[in-house]
């Protein structure tokens, strides 16, 4: 999160130095002048007004530039680098709007140097989450020389190459023609239906890739240029017939002017059919001058790659994930929580999901499963797995369901089960099922499975194409969390509705039969599958509705019922309260069954309606994925409520405020284990602060007491790759009850080779402590030493609620000076802003401003009143000012990647991005100084700390008022007051203070930094 508001906050090249202070380069200042250093004619061609020199590491250096061609001005900073061999980064800041574009060099193969210029664009006003991966990438790891640090940069900014200018000009295109449709009505649904149509031509460029359209690897190109010759619309004459034409019907069926497109294969799937949007409102039209400019634009820009993985300068079906987070508006985004997850992170946890359920669900013993999977190595015997089911409850673009893809179909062929292509569509038949609000995620995900099938496929013959297979009863369109169904079951306390067997029968059959179905006889199978999901739906509704109407009976039964007192007992807050849930909930039944009967279809997702047969079985084999992670105040209001009636893990804290609600990816993780069969196993990606944060404390206790956690894992290295703005764990559970001694794995890949810890550990309240020996160090301590919060109280800074207009960039009269999170290290606080201050010595709001500062205050006077925690009094008012108005304090950055504590000055105001302690004496402050910029304290608090992005973690209150502290009495006291007026500490001294011996030294290193 630092990075991003670093990012966005970025206005001139002196913010650079936060920047990359931030990435982990060493921030300095020098002004270089442009003219002499890239030229005169370069530097003013480029509009460039300043240059400095602003971080380095080693001897790479990274250069500030201010130019107003800052693409231009980037490069020619690099060519200069270049020229002089230099190893470092030129970074430039202008344009409108405002965009940083950084750029390096590496030496391309036959080539001068300055061709080998790599650069990256980051649009300042909307951060994307792939724009900081590939800032992350460029961060220095601790010893790395320069050259290496150069070589990674320069592969971190030529991976952003083809990936940024394809998503920026997919985006533009999607946009352009969404705005030239003229209805529907609605801007989502035009936007719909052009990515529906991109979406085509984007499978079409990866198939014409391997040849199959009329042996035409520029088939569509070329078919577009012949109509513009013949004045015909290439729509109604090309695009059209080839989707519903020809790729959809066997070449005897195609019609005359289907026919004349030449060789083509039947692929059928659910991609050559009109959508329903399409059949309501008609399939998208367009100009030929719109197709010209989406095939200059964009597709004839890049050359495509239907393997997954292929690099370089391809568009391979890999990047379609990140295409699926790009074409996304930020906003929509964040609400939606939908990230892109990078392919080896997938492949990593899929592979621990299938470790631990061939054990627990198949029987495989452990260390065969871990050869199988990780190795290669089938059992001599081993166990068909043409029967296993997987589930991705938010199915995104499809990454999990083709990692779930690729590893069954491995440890099959690794068993002897066939060729790879006749498993992988035998798996996909079989075993792989998604659900996801988004209708374009379910698209995409169809569309990435078709193309694993079609990848290797290479018959010779285009008549021999195998054609795609219907996904439609496998990737369904629905909310995986809430619906009617269940959420009655919750509110009646009884077993989750399951539907008769012949019914479950029916439906399993029904799918089954569509899988390969084509033409007529494929419509017919449609029908079928969705008639026995209603009736499914039906059945399951009219029973869900006889137990809510049971519960409501009961309860008004009871409310008429006679007190002590001879009165009728009525009802209290809470059982008024459940009636109206009760009465809602079936009210929602009713609508839903009414929509059932009128429409023909099953009124909403369910999955016991639309996987009814696998519910019926006990439940899917592995639940595997990265679910949304939506912070709880994103959520409207309602569905919080829902969540907190439905899961037993998603109930707010008792406090106030947005801060103690749940992450949606809580209630992921009890959905998953719902669905998952007992012995099944559930492999979430989830925010690591679920091992720490209080509002996940209910999951915690539930997770270590009441099932068997195979793996907690902090996925500390994936940082620079994952896109989301939240520290990622994997979290794999099996759906079993614990076992004496059940170990807990901290790190994935091969099982045997991980750190593990005990269980039964983690079942105290608290936060999960997932490095075992240095668990085992932080509870001696706790039991040996006092804890800080026992005598003092630490806080946050002030917080103004209006920092555009309480902050200044230059000191002016009744201003103090003001200390941000950025502008601490250890032992020094420098602030480079000033707040205007408007309290009195003893911390109290002024009734009566000095001239000057009313001056500055007086037009904003509405906007104050409307800040979120005024309630009254001056409008000028601040907010948690104790900490600004103590003579002694220490201090220490909320966010930071370790702890960096600093004695400020008194006249110095700590903002709401800083922590401190009010201390009576300054040899306090002093002391606590020391301590908290001492290596193994802050190892300590980095055990308790919810980790952000980029390597940072959080120190809040909660984190450093846990840490063991010597006795203010006792002879280390003294020896810290010495050390932190000094603005040192001897770390071995320390260790000495706290017993650590050679071992407890070990087990905390990997959280130690050695330096500050």
């Amino acid at each position: 999160m630092v990075l991003r508001d670093v990012l966005a906050r970025t206005e001139q090249i002196e913010d650079l130095r936060d920047l990359f202070g931030a990435l982990g380069f060493k921030p300095v200042w020098e002004a270089v002048p442009p003219g002499p250093w890239l030229g005169e004619a370069q530097a003013e061609a480029a509009g460039v007004r300043r240059v400095a020199l602003v971080a380095r590491h080693d001897a790479f250096r990274v250069f500030a530039l201010d130019a107003a061609d800052a693409d231009r001005a980037a490069r020619v900073g690099a060519q200069v680098l270049a020229g002089r061999a230099e190893r470092g980064l030129a970074c430039a800041l202008g344009g409108v709007p405002r965009r940083l574009v950084c750029a390096t060099w590496r030496v391309a193969r036959g080539t001068r140097a300055e061709l080998g210029v790599r650069t990256a664009v980051f649009a300042l006003d909307a951060v994307s989450g792939s724009a900081l991966a590939t800032l992350e990438r460029c961060a220095p790891l601790p010893g790395e020389s320069a050259l290496a640090l150069s070589i990674r940069v320069g592969d971190a900014l030529a991976s952003e190459g083809v990936t940024m200018r394809f998503f920026r000009a997919f985006r533009s295109v999607l946009e352009r023609l969404a705005d030239r449709l003229p209805a529907p009505h609605s801007r989502e649904d035009r936007h719909t239906l052009a990515l529906t149509a991109l979406t085509r031509v984007l499978f079409l460029y990866f198939v014409q890739a391997k040849g199959w359209l009329d042996d035409d690897r520029r088939f569509l190109a070329h078919r577009f240029d012949a109509a513009l010759a013949a004045r015909r619309g290439f729509q109604r004459h090309v695009f059209d017939p080839l989707c519903f034409g020809a790729l959809n019907r066997p070449p005897a069926e195609r019609s005359r002017t289907a026919r004349l497109l030449g060789r083509l294969p039947f692929l059928n799937g659910g991609l050559f059919e009109p959508t329903a949007l399409e059949r309501r409102h008609g399939a998208a039209r367009w100009s030929n001058a719109d197709w010209r400019d989406a095939f200059d634009e964009l597709f004839e820009r890049f050359h495509f790659s239907v393997r997954e993985g292929d690099d370089g300068e391809f568009v391979a079906p890999d990047m379609l994930g990140r295409v699926f987070e790009g074409v996304m508006d930020p906003e929509e985004r964040k609400r939606s929580g939908s990230y892109y997850t990078p392919a080896t992170l997938v492949r990593d946890l899929v592979r621990a999901g299938l470790e631990a359920a061939l054990v627990t669900r198949v029987g495989v013993a452990p260390a065969a499963a871990e050869r199988w999977v990780h190795h290669g190595e089938a059992p001599s015997a081993a166990p068909g797995l043409r029967r296993f089911t997987v589930l991705d409850p938010a199915v995104g673009s499809g990454a999990f369901l083709l990692g779930a893809l690729q590893e069954l179909t491995a440890l099959r062929a690794a068993a002897g089960g066939g060729s790879a292509a006749t498993i992988r569509r035998d798996v996909l038949a079989h075993s792989l099922y998604g659900v996801d609000l988004k209708l374009t995620a379910v698209r995409l995900s169809e569309l990435r499975l078709w193309l694993a099938l079609v990848a290797d496929d290479d018959p010779g013959d285009l008549a021999r194409v195998a054609p795609l297979p219907n996904l439609d009863g496998h990737v369904r369109q629905g909310d995986a969390l809430l619906d009617p169904l269940t959420l009655a079951a919750t509110l009646t306390g009884g077993s989750a509705l399951v539907g008769g067997r012949a019914e479950v029968e029916r439906l399993g059959v029904a799918r089954r039969t569509l899988f390969n179905r084509t033409g007529s006889a494929k419509r017919a199978a449609l029908g079928e599958l969705g008639g026995a999901a209603a009736d499914l739906a039906r059945d399951l509704v009219q029973r869900a509705a006889s137990r809510l109407d049971d519960q409501i009976h009961e309860l008004l039964a009871s409310a008429r019922e006679a007190d002590l007192f001879g009165g009728v007992r009525g009802f209290d807050a809470d059982a008024r309260a459940r009636l109206r849930r009760l009465r809602a909930a079936r009210r929602d039944l009713r609508v839903a069954d009414r929509r059932r009967a009128r429409d023909g279809d099953a009124p909403f997702f369910a999955f016991e309606a639309h996987f009814g047969d696998i519910i019926a079985s006990g439940g899917f084999d592995l639940v595997v994925g990265n679910p949304p992670w939506v912070r709880g105040e994103r959520l409207p209001a309602r569905v919080r409520e829902t969540l907190a009636v439905r899961y037993a893990s998603w109930r707010p804290a008792a406090a106030h405020g947005f801060a103690h609600l749940p992450d949606l990816a809580v209630a992921f993780v009890d959905r998953a284990l719902e669905l998952a069969a007992p012995g099944g196993v559930a492999a979430l990606l989830v925010p690591a602060k679920l091992a720490s944060s209080g509002y996940a404390q209910p999951l915690r206790q539930r997770l270590a007491s009441a099932a068997r956690i195979e793996r907690a894992a902090p996925l500390d290295g994936t940082s620079g790759a994952f896109a989301a703005a939240v520290y990622p764990m994997a979290l794999v559970i099996t759906r079993a009850e614990p076992r004496d001694g059940s170990e807990v794995a901290t790190t994935l890949g091969p099982r045997s080779l991980a750190p593990r810890g005990v269980q039964r550990e983690l079942a105290e309240r608290g936060p999960w402590i997932l490095i075992p020996e240095a668990a085992a160090v932080a509870r001696r301590l706790r039991s040996a030493f006092p804890a800080l919060g026992d005598r003092w109280r630490p806080q946050l800074g002030i917080k103004t609620g209006a920092d555009e207009i309480f902050l200044l960039h230059h000191a002016a009269p009744g201003t103090r000076p003001a200390i941000r999170g950025r502008d601490l290290s250890a032992w020094h606080a420098e602030p480079r802003v000033h707040l205007i201050w408007t309290h009195g010595p003893d911390g109290r709001a002024l009734a009566r401003l000095p001239a000057e500062v009313a001056a500055l205050l007086e037009p904003h006077v509405p906007r104050l009143h409307r800040r979120s925690d005024y309630r009254g009094g001056p409008p000028w008012q601040l907010f948690r000012v104790g900490l600004a108005s103590a003579p002694y304090r220490v201090v220490w950055p909320d966010l930071a990647r370790r702890l960096l504590a600093a004695v400020p000055d008194p006249a110095a105001v700590p903002l709401n991005t800083v922590y401190g302690i009010a201390t009576r004496t300054l040899d306090d402050a002093h002391a606590l100084a020391a301590l908290l910029n001492s290596r193994w304290l802050s190892a300590l608090a980095a055990l308790h700390a919810d980790p952000a992005r980029g390597g940072f973690r959080r120190f809040n209150a909660s984190v450093v008022r846990d840490l063991p502290i010597p006795p203010a009495e006792s002879p280390a006291w003294a020896l810290l007051i010495d050390w932190g007026r000094r603005s040192a500490v001897d770390d071995d001294a320390i260790a000495d203070i706290y017993e650590l011996d050679r071992a407890d030294r070990r087990a905390l290193a990997r959280l130690a930094p050695d330096s500050r």
